[in-house]
């Protein structure tokens, strides 16, 4: 075998074992939760439905799913109207420190650990009595995802071309009409692309909501811990997995459709 076949193949194997290595926490709770007993055994005594339907049936975890989904809704599109301005003026800044230092402090939730932000913020939403309110988990989600939107819109914010904008204006379109007609249809693939984060990492927020909910505003990831505290069975493994199937599939329809790839090309 020669050297370029052996690094052909060693590449592939390590990229297995890694992927293996990633899925298999996955594939430990999905096979827990269509296991028949309550406790994880492999191989699996027999599968059931069982524990979907206990998890259904509980009314537990409905309105905190419903509410995660609203709540990654608002605080994404909170983000976008934050995250245009922001960018543009971005834009109109010179290349320096002073721009580098301006990027650092958009991305620094991305820096600062997400418990030290939901300690920050529980105190900041106790002294101003908003602790477990639906307004706080959408201030608290929107600086999450902030980053990520305003990542992928100054990506494609510096990619708009100058001349496009100056014809705009030499043909007599205001600033307003110029924002609406060339300015924001350039930023749809960096908003879209935004977007698609920003919902995913809202949806998936635990560490900071766990800090500004109490027993009110519980969102999915909380209520799934809290079941956790208290009964240790594979009705929590069940909700873990819808969960991830939802994100599976909701990542297969955007592949698919080839929105990321459309939209990547739409930028350049």
């Amino acid at each position: 075998m020669t050297a370029d076949r052996l690094w052909h193949w060693g590449g592939r194997a390590l990229a297995g074992a890694v992927l293996a290595f990633l899925m298999l926490p996955l594939a430990v709770v999905m096979l827990f939760s269509v296991g028949e007993r309550s406790y994880f055994s492999f191989p699996p005594s027999g599968y059931s439905l069982r524990w979907y339907e206990a998890a259904w049936a509980s009314g537990l975890f409905i309105g905190p799913a419903l509410r995660s989904l609203a709540l990654a809704v608002v605080a994404t599109a909170a983000a976008a109207v934050l995250a245009v301005p922001a960018a543009l003026a971005m834009r109109r800044m010179a290349p320096g420190r002073l721009r580098a230092a301006v990027e650092f402090a958009m991305l620094s939730p991305l820096v600062v650990p997400a418990l030290i932000i939901g300690i920050a913020l529980l105190y900041a939403f106790n002294r101003a009595r908003m602790l477990d309110s639906f307004g706080a988990l959408v201030a608290a989600h929107t600086l999450i995802v902030f980053p990520f939107m305003f990542r992928a819109v100054l990506t494609s914010a510096l990619g708009l071309r100058q001349a496009l904008l100056d014809a705009s204006a030499v043909l007599g379109a205001s600033p307003a009409c110029t924002l609406r007609r060339v300015v924001l249809p350039g930023l749809v693939p960096g908003l879209v692309a935004g977007a698609i984060f920003a919902f995913i990492v809202s949806l998936d927020q635990f560490t900071v909501s766990l800090f500004v909910t109490q027993s009110e505003q519980i969102v999915l990831p909380v209520a799934i811990y809290k079941y956790l505290f208290d009964v240790n069975d594979p009705v929590a493994a069940a909700v873990s997995t819808v969960l991830v199937l939802f994100g599976l599939v909701a990542a297969l329809v955007i592949d698919r459709l080839g929105w990321l790839r459309h939209l990547a090309g739409g930028s350049a």
